[in-house]
């Protein structure tokens, strides 16, 4: 079943059935709860943003194929400013 979704995209969504452990089942409705946000639309955005992680290290991959390795003090640089942003501790 695909349809219009309700996450405020606009993309087309397909419905699916996904099994849980108990407490991960808790603490992900939980989590969507404490946002205000459907458990639908919470496994949505971490997946996207899981996807996002792997789709930037393949960049990164990628880059130093062709480039070599990035040097130590630009990943230092790098890492500071996602600690900075939240994004990493």
């Amino acid at each position: 079943m695909v349809r219009t979704d309700d996450y405020g995209d606009g993309m087309a969504v397909a419905k699916v059935s996904v099994s849980l452990n108990e407490r991960v089942l808790t603490a992900a409705r939980a989590a969507a709860a404490a946002e205000g946000i459907s458990l639908s639309a919470w496994i949505s955005r971490l997946i996207d943003h899981h996807i996002g992680i792997q789709e930037g290290l393949a960049a990164v991959r990628e880059y130093e194929a062709e480039h070599g390795p990035i040097p130590e003090e630009d990943r230092e640089n790098a890492r500071r400013v996602l600690r900075d942003l939240g994004v990493i501790e």
